[in-house]
């Protein structure tokens, strides 16, 4: 019910004060021929991400892109038609399925794609909002509290390595004063915070550590390539470096609760992330769903090619993957 609301209230506040015909305008003067490129940086970005994930991987077993690549997908998929994120955990249990690698195993890489996701995100956000033409100097200061929080989440992380169930306790109690956060979505981020800790075998080799970091920082700025492509089909002439805040507040946006596929919640991101720039807001609006469609629906196909190809029915995803959160939570209760 609440990604239901959070949904709603982000469409409505995308489209206030937007003028409908405004933004069938822009759809018909839009330029579709960068399409192609579009599926292209599509491509390279999941490309880096099988590449990562089977680094993340190696000290358990080594694999080839081509081997990790459907269930991530399928993961994916997961997230675009299953509440809560629950592709993550359709992630772990058709790789763990397929090559007989323990969940909390798998789980773990996971994670730690997470964690490299959400520093080279804030390092791309904090770059473009302070050196990005055009923003008030109310912005450059804010990318200056920015920069200051990013040394904080980076001591977090490093507590939470070392001192891994009191910072999962912290957080718990936190949720806790959270009345409408849903109880499933909750589960899932406590059982991957316990998960993370576990996989840092990875991080030991230099070799992999390296490989990890910069396909993380190059995987986004291939994103940020696609929304700026997606901002030029609409006429919007913005420089990259707006293009790295709109990547920065969009990547965050999608974490809040919301129906899968995060449509409105996108939507907002880009207008909230490009008024700064003054960017008409039926365009902002219509490159939203340009940039959204050109990755929704390629990534759900592909997702779901992989899964009837895995023997994995749509309707029995949500059952799989809440199994395995059932699992994961019975495991850590044992222990």
């Amino acid at each position: 019910m609440l990604g239901v609301i959070v949904t709603i209230a982000c469409l409505v506040a995308a489209l206030w004060g937007v003028n409908l015909q405004q933004i069938q305008e822009s759809f018909r003067q839009a330029n579709y021929w960068t399409l192609p490129v579009m599926l292209g940086l599509l491509f390279l970005f999941f490309w880096l991400k099988a590449y990562r994930w089977r680094m993340l991987l190696e000290p358990v077993r080594k694999l080839k892109i081509s081997e990790v690549a459907p269930a991530m997908m399928i993961g994916f998929m997961g997230n675009n038609i299953l509440p809560a994120h629950l592709g993550e955990f359709l992630r772990v249990y058709v790789l763990g399925r397929q090559f007989q690698i323990p969940k909390t195993t798998v789980l773990s890489t996971v994670v730690l794609e997470r964690l490299f996701d959400i520093v080279a995100i804030l390092c791309y956000l904090w770059f473009g909002i302070y050196f990005a033409p055009g923003l008030s100097k109310d912005y450059q200061t804010a990318s200056l509290f920015l920069a200051g929080v990013m040394p904080v989440i980076i001591l977090v992380l490093a507590a939470y390595l070392i001192w891994t169930e009191a910072v999962i306790s912290l957080f718990q109690k936190l949720f806790s004063l959270i009345p409408f956060l849903p109880e499933k979505l909750t589960h899932l981020v406590l059982e991957m915070m316990r998960a993370g800790a576990e996989g840092m075998a990875s991080m030991k080799s230099g070799r992999l550590a390296f490989g990890i970091i910069w396909t993380s920082f190059a995987q986004w700025f291939i994103n940020g390539l696609s929304i700026l492509v997606a901002l030029w089909s609409f006429q919007i002439e913005i420089t990259p470096l707006a293009a790295f805040v709109v990547l920065g507040v969009t990547a965050f946006g999608v974490t809040v609760p919301a129906t899968p596929g995060f449509f409105g919640v996108v939507q907002f991101c880009f207008k909230i992330s490009l008024q700064p720039f003054g960017v008409p807001e039926a365009k902002a609006f219509a490159a939203s769903i340009y940039y959204h469609l050109s990755q929704y629906i390629p990534v759900t196909l592909v997702g779901l090619y992989y899964s009837n190809r895995a023997g994995l029915k749509l309707s029995d995803a949500e059952r799989e993957a809440e199994k395995e959160l059932e699992d994961l939570e019975g495991q850590d209760g044992e222990h």
